[in-house]
């Protein structure tokens, strides 16, 4: 069941990635929090599904997915960023992106698995209730701006 939960998370994330309002408030946010953008569009699915997170779930998700996210994700992203200043590093910019991509679905599938009980079929829960669970979402300022972005 989890595998095929990713998949229905991934293609709900992607569409919403798409919206170049989200986008843009989720990578400024990223840049000025270290907001993990995925993490993020999670909790937010799983608010639409009416999944309320609580703040031991949160902590356990974060656990699980903070080596994969330092070990693996950021290094990937900082070095896809260097090459882009470079014209002849277009090839290993692709390439570092396409990585990117790959370490972005395992984090997917990592924070599928944490969760115990997937649904409480429950109508939809405030996106908000999930979102404030972020800890690297500590100023109120940014939590509103991302529920904006989220909303439009």
């Amino acid at each position: 069941m989890q595998s095929n939960l990713q998949q229905i998370f991934w293609s709900w994330a992607l569409e919403r990635y798409e919206t170049n309002s989200l986008r843009d408030c989720l990578l400024a946010l990223q840049e000025s929090c270290d907001l993990v953008v995925l993490e993020a569009l999670f909790f937010a699915w799983l608010a639409e599904r009416g999944r309320q997170l609580t703040a031991a779930e949160v902590r356990h998700m974060e656990e699980v997915i903070a080596p994969w996210v330092d070990e693996v994700l950021v290094p990937l992203r900082l070095q896809r960023v260097r090459w882009s200043d470079h014209q002849e590093s277009a090839l290993l910019r692709r390439e570092a992106l396409r990585l990117e991509l790959e370490a972005e679905k395992t984090l997917a599938t990592l924070l599928c698995e944490t969760l115990i009980s997937p649904f409480s079929g429950a109508a939809r829960v405030s996106i908000r209730s999930n979102l404030s669970l972020i800890t690297s979402l500590s100023c109120s300022d940014d939590l509103d701006l991302l529920i904006t972005a989220f909303e439009r």
